[in-house]
């Protein structure tokens, strides 16, 4: 067995987000089509002395390299309090503050592959309930392609591969508070639409009937000047933009790469610090 593991860990958007309640520990209850998408960080995981302590490093310095990271704490929950014997670097390529699991997914990948790299007897039940334990979204990784995701996004549900639909996905320099996001989205009076009924709904239908059904309740919410810029670009190409997660990321889906391209060159002209054109991600079989 090698001594070294390279993952490419994918990011996700929201095909549809729906807050559906709150629990008495805070957590918000939802229901959601989680979709992996071309976006990908890099973690190369290599076994070193048993006698070395873990070290973990990121080409990002605004990422925490300590007990921190998800990573870190992945690696805490498979080898115990004080972890030896593992090196592990993180290349960013997810932005973050972007409502896009970066962090959920290195964590995911980092379960996976300290797992098979020190050949651990945790089965894939185990892996799934540390998972959901060290972060909503993590569990929904181990698998990742299109799935249903209900409680806090710990339950997750596989559904049918979609097809490699393009995407344009953009953000600005601007972040979102999670919390804060929360805290206003609580202090809506009115109801708010049901995204997840819709996407459902769509999954077998063409592209541009799925995207067009496309929400998020956080849309109602979120006024940030760039999101509205982005948004504005992308109606203007006749795309649905849509929050991923709590933000600040939109992206928009279409049938046609021409049609994801052009508004690309469009939000790169307005001078978006992160501007991508990629595609729906299927599990993998």
């Amino acid at each position: 067995m090698s001594d070294t593991l390279v993952i490419l860990t994918p990011a996700k958007i929201n095909l549809s987000l729906d807050i559906t309640g709150k629990l008495p520990n805070g957590y918000h209850t939802m229901r959601s089509v989680f979709q992996t998408v071309g976006i990908y960080d890099t973690l190369t995981l290599r076994r070193t002395a048993p006698d070395l302590p873990m070290t973990l490093t990121c080409d990002a310095p605004d990422v925490p390299c300590d007990e921190r990271n998800l990573v870190w704490k992945a690696a805490v929950k498979l080898l115990g309090e004080h972890p030896h014997g593992l090196a592990i670097h993180l290349e960013k390529k997810i932005p973050s503050q972007a409502g896009m699991g970066g962090g959920s997914s290195d964590c995911a990948a980092a379960l996976m592959g300290i797992r098979k790299l020190f050949a651990l007897s945790i089965s894939d039940t185990e892996l799934h309930a540390i998972a959901a334990s060290l972060g909503a979204d993590c569990a929904f990784f181990l698998s990742g392609g299109t799935c249903y995701a209900g409680g806090i996004g710990e339950q997750i549900t596989p559904l049918p591969n979609l097809p490699r639909y393009p995407l344009v996905i953009a953000k600005g320099t601007q972040g979102i508070s999670t919390p804060e996001a929360y805290r206003r989205l609580d202090a809506v009076q009115t109801s708010l639409p049901n995204h997840t009924d819709n996407v459902l709904d769509a999954l077998k239908k063409d592209a541009d009937t799925l995207f067009s059904v496309c929400g998020n309740h956080f849309d109602a919410i979120t006024d940030l000047s760039e999101v509205e810029a982005i948004r504005k670009i992308m109606r203007a190409h006749g795309l649905n933009p849509v929050l991923s997660g709590s933000g600040a990321a939109v992206f928009a889906g279409c049938s046609e790469p021409q049609r994801a391209e052009l508004c690309a060159q469009a939000l790169h002209a307005a001078g978006l610090s992160f501007v991508t054109v990629t595609e729906i991600v299927p599990a993998e079989s």
